[in-house]
């Protein structure tokens, strides 16, 4: 529209001129007429043209207003950013191509422990951890090769020389001719989730023993069924022909009657010991049955004394029952049967050879029966009290071959009695002998 003012008014003055030069004619009437309306024109034309040169002052306010506000809105940006970039929970530092670092923010000082003066200047390779600086160097290269750093695992060095996993990524900085200069790289410290990988891996590496520990479990309880089984083939006969062999009276003589005496008896302990064996797997296994039935108690204990009995014959020992407690309860009758046998084969190995003395005994104890065996023998020192109870202990290892035993018995009764919901436990002063209680529901 200014151009086109000036150009209008430039016409409008000429023909002003024209019309003017006109009105000069004298032989003209309206000469003078002629010539005041050409000046006329030459006027309109000159002031048209100055309007149309004229920029508007609204329009010069307006540029200054734009320029300014321009320029306010460059400074709020860099404000903004700065503060960005200082207040960011995030680790942010500046480096240049050299490797050096020329800024950074105050999560990143007070994460590697300096000053800032102590770190602008210095070379981002003196935090990085001796394990990740060939890594970090080879990176650094790529990057500057590349342009690209992206979730790189990197080990940083604090000023305590302690070290953490951080991931690094970097946002380059390029001059005006494109240059790369330099990059903001942001680190983000995961040592929350290096522990919880390594907690995982752990995890995962205790899975895999705890798989390897089943299989080994499965192949040495399937060992000792197949020994358990092997074993029990000879046995019987043995057994047998011992038995036939003592029944051919007068012909066999005191000394051949003591050995066949003893092959049997130790065919016995045999046979007792691979039982204990498959019990012993099967409660490790959770595979023994269990089948209650309603039986009473009284007829149970007096039976147990007819079953222990012939134990208490070589060493004449007394046995008595104190069972005050007449009716029936619910259970399983032969593990219960199994426990008390136990129980009363261990005190028998240790009471003494005279005065010998096991006393065994059922009382009521609010909703569940106590029992217990009681013996006057060598009694269990204090400081093997903890073990009596884990498989192949015995108390006194020193009186191994006086006594016997593998230690497998009680090691059954413990695994019976809690099987029955109940808990057993000993009480015993080196010396004066040795009191096991247990406990099962009515």
């Amino acid at each position: 529209m200014d151009s086109f003012g000036s150009v209008g008014g430039l016409l409008i003055g000429v023909l002003g001129l024209a019309v003017a030069a006109i009105g000069l004619d004298p032989t003209n009437h309206y000469a003078s007429q002629i010539f005041s309306l050409g000046v006329a024109g030459i006027v309109a034309g000159g002031l048209l043209v100055w309007l149309g040169s004229r920029k508007p002052a609204k329009t010069i306010l307006t540029q200054q207003y734009e320029t300014k506000s321009a320029k306010s809105d460059s400074v709020h940006e860099a404000v903004k950013y700065k503060n960005l970039y200082e207040g960011s929970p995030v680790l942010q530092r500046t480096v240049n191509t050299d490797g050096l670092i020329i800024e950074c923010n105050q999560a990143y000082v007070k994460t590697f422990g300096h000053i800032k003066e102590e770190i602008i200047g210095k070379s981002l390779f003196e935090h990085t951890a001796d394990q990740s600086m060939e890594d970090m160097r080879k990176t650094f290269e790529t990057w500057k090769q590349t342009g690209k750093v992206s979730n790189v695992e990197v080990w940083f060095k604090r000023k305590d020389d302690s070290t953490f996993p951080g991931l690094i990524s970097a946002n380059n900085i390029y001059d005006d001719k494109g240059r790369l200069i330099g990059s903001n790289t942001v680190i983000r410290d995961v040592s929350e989730v290096y522990q919880a990988r390594k907690v995982l891996d752990l995890h995962e590496r205790q899975k895999i023993q705890l798989e390897e520990l089943k299989k080994m479990d499965a192949v040495k309880e399937e060992f000792y069924m197949m020994v358990a089984k092997e074993c029990q083939i000879p046995i019987e006969p043995i057994k047998r022909y011992c038995e036939i062999l003592k029944d051919s009276s007068g012909k066999l003589n005191a000394k051949q009657q003591e050995a066949i005496d003893e092959i049997h008896y130790n065919a016995a302990r045999l046979e007792q010991l691979i039982h204990d064996i498959v019990d012993v797997q099967k409660l490790n296994s959770n595979r023994m049955e269990f089948k209650k039935e309603e039986f009473n108690l009284d007829e149970f204990m007096n039976s147990m004394v007819d079953t222990c009995s012939p134990m208490m014959t070589e060493k004449k020992i007394e046995f008595v029952n104190m069972t005050s407690y007449k009716s029936n309860i619910t259970s399983d009758k032969a593990r219960l049967k199994q426990v008390f046998y136990n129980l009363v084969q261990n005190a028998v190995d240790f009471v003494p050879q005279q005065n010998g003395k096991i006393e065994i005994g059922a009382s009521t104890k609010g909703d569940s029966i106590l029992f217990y065996v009681k013996d006057n023998g060598i009694g269990i020192s204090e400081k093997r009290k903890e073990s009596i109870f884990k498989k192949f202990y015995q108390v006194e290892l020193s009186f191994k071959r006086k006594y016997g035993g593998t230690g497998f018995g009680l090691v059954i009764c413990k695994g019976i009695v809690e099987n029955l919901g109940g808990k057993i436990w000993f009480e015993s002063k080196e010396g004066e002998g040795t009191t096991f209680y247990f406990t099962i529901p009515k």
